[in-house]
């Protein structure tokens, strides 16, 4: 019985993670069951023998590709690497978290092993009652509000519940994963009519997989300061969702959102957690994924245009903007645009290779990539992928010549609206998840005014900073420039719905839009209201109905801790339907063709 190792099922049994063979045994399959999943998939469950003892084991959806590709069947022998022992209905059961097969063509089951629930001693059931309850009250993880390092007895508990991230389910209730945070956003705070807060998110990878987790309100003060970047935790208690696809970057179809529930500790044995998980997509394929996708890619920055401020008209908030052009061997070069906290710590300093996680496909004039919140970035990494790029251009590609996918890097500020905006539906602009990714996406469509919101149609503006004044007994305050006016100066914050054949959406317009739409000043209509309301209520009427050509600023908010899509017109134009005529006919000529 050479081939496997002697007393490997008891030491997997008893959890006896404090012996080296628990991470490094070799055990033969002697039975594999499929077992369909409540998702439509298979997973599967194997029995694992020593040669004197066998048990059931659950095999991670991972490793499932081994058994259908026929590398695990029936008497393989396998490497277990990482495995917990998990009890349910007051049976143990191996949860197989990575191993390695070590050969699949074995001659029949070795030795004559038994069951080890059979071989082990009944348990003792009659211990005192005094002592089941100080076991029961025993807390499964430390209080965050506490220290936030566990002993060594708390881990060893903990490792026993362990579950793999792939295997996260909204079904699935009692779970522990032992993951590692590869990205942490900052704070992120919204306000709006019906409510306020803030939030963060992780990124959490275990050999399994990963998944992202977000905090809302009352959980960012409690664990914002307990997780950082780099560190392996015990997680549990959280509640699993359908994740929110324009928001992740991960491959995974669920997603966890911290509550006062959730127990967040800190492990101490991390080294089994791998650090990145990487799915490189080189430069000249970028073309071949769709906008708005997600991609991970590896690179030489042979350009910097440095940092940039801008404010954006999204949030009217300032930002900053770092675009870097990146090559490979391909001998493509692509613009990857860097925001905020990573746009100030990227050191771009010689020609780093750099490792990219979580960018966004984007389509304007040409490919280009951004940087997501959730994404991350490393310089000069040192897996195998990275050497062979850094000596590839060392020999060849420093001297190389590039091809570009898009022009020259943008160099205005703004919301980074490109320079050829693409002319959609509206209902190709949903199709086209447009305003979903971090950065808001522009186009053009004709659609016609159905309604128009006439009440908060506009607001009392300072006339120097043009923020919301508040009245007082001796005029109107700005509490920004601390100054006292006798009359405000009225802006638009027009509310309406457009329609084309297709669609329709809800859309908003600030001052120089809505004078085009309304054919009136805010200060004008202001005055109708208190003299003529008649008069106030055809101005709205009269805008009705109209088409124009709109460009339109797609972009996300946060509502009532949802993402949601907001669509911002920022250019009208009546229709030239002659003109339009005419693009149409030669449209119509090129198809001919």
């Amino acid at each position: 019985m050479d081939q496997v190792t002697q007393g490997a099922v008891k030491i997997l049994h008893d959890n006896d993670l404090s012996n080296p063979l628990h991470k490094n045994c070799l055990v033969q399959v002697i039975n594999v069951k499929s077992i369909a999943t409540s998702a439509g998939g298979t997973r599967y469950r194997i029995i694992v023998s020593d040669g004197t003892h066998f048990m059931q084991a659950m095999l991670a959806a991972v490793h499932s590709p081994l058994i259908d590709e026929g590398q695990i069947k029936k008497f393989s022998i396998v490497r277990l690497t990482e495995a917990v022992c998990n009890e349910a209905n007051n049976r143990k059961i191996l949860i197989i978290l990575h191993l390695d097969v070590v050969s699949t063509d074995t001659n029949g089951r070795i030795g004559e092993p038994v069951s080890i629930e059979g071989a082990m001693p009944a348990k003792q059931s009659a211990a005192p009652q005094q002592q089941q309850q100080q076991q029961q009250a025993q807390p499964l993880f430390m209080q965050s509000s506490g220290s936030s390092y566990a002993t060594n007895s708390v881990n060893k508990q903990l490792e026993a519940s362990l579950f793999p991230i792939k295997g996260l389910n909204p079904y699935q209730n009692k779970w522990v994963i032992k993951a590692r945070v590869t990205q942490k956003s900052d704070i992120k705070t919204w306000s709006n009519a019906r409510s306020e807060g803030k939030l963060f998110s992780v990124n959490l990878l275990d050999q399994s997989g990963e998944i992202k987790a977000t905090a809302f309100k009352d959980q960012v003060d409690r664990l914002y300061p307990l997780m950082e970047e780099g560190k392996v935790y015990y997680i549990s208690h959280a509640r699993v969702t359908m994740a929110k696809k324009q928001f992740s970057t991960l491959n995974n179809e669920y997603e966890l959102s911290f509550d006062h529930t959730t127990e967040v500790e800190l492990c101490s044995d991390e080294q089994a957690v791998p650090e990145m998980n990487y799915d490189f997509v080189k430069i000249a394929d970028m073309d071949k994924k769709e906008k708005g996708s997600v991609v991970d890619a590896l690179g030489v920055v042979r350009e910097d245009a440095g940092i940039q401020e801008i404010v954006s008209k999204a949030s009217g908030r300032p930002a900053k903007k770092r675009e870097l052009a990146i090559v490979d061997e391909t001998q493509k070069q692509i613009r990857v645009t860097l925001w905020d906290r990573m746009a100030e710590s990227f050191d771009a300093t010689g020609t780093p290779i750099v490792a990219f996680k979580g960018l966004r496909v984007n389509d304007f004039n040409g490919r280009s990539l951004s940087l997501s919140s959730s994404g991350s970035v490393k310089r000069d990494p040192t897996f195998p992928e990275a050497q062979k790029l850094e000596q590839w251009y060392k020999n060849q590609g420093q001297s190389a010549s590039y091809t570009n996918f898009t022009n020259a890097m943008a160099t205005d500020g703004g919301d980074f609206q490109p320079r050829n905006t693409p002319k959609l539906t509206i209902q190709e602009s949903k199709d086209n998840r447009l305003g979903e990714s971090d950065s808001p996406d522009y186009f053009m469509t004709r659609a016609t005014i159905m309604f128009i919101k006439s009440e908060s149609h506009s607001y009392p503006a300072c006339p120097e900073c043009r923020k919301k004044m508040l009245q007082e007994t001796q005029g109107w305050r700005c509490e920004r420039c601390q100054r006292t006016y006798e009359a405000p100066e009225y802006k638009y914050v027009l509310a309406f719905s457009v329609e084309d054949a297709t669609s329709h959406m809800y859309c908003n317009a600030f001052d120089e839009v809505s004078m085009v739409l309304l054919k009136k000043s805010a200060n004008e209509l202001a005055a109708l209201r208190e003299t003529d309301d008649s008069a106030f209520r055809a101005t709205f009427t009269d805008a009705t109905y109209k088409t124009y050509n709109f460009k339109i600023k797609a972009f996300s908010q946060v509502f009532n801790d949802m993402p949601r899509t907001k669509y911002q017109v920022v250019e009208a134009q009546p229709v030239d339907f002659a003109r339009e005529g005419q693009e149409l006919a030669a449209a119509i000529d090129k198809l001919l063709i």
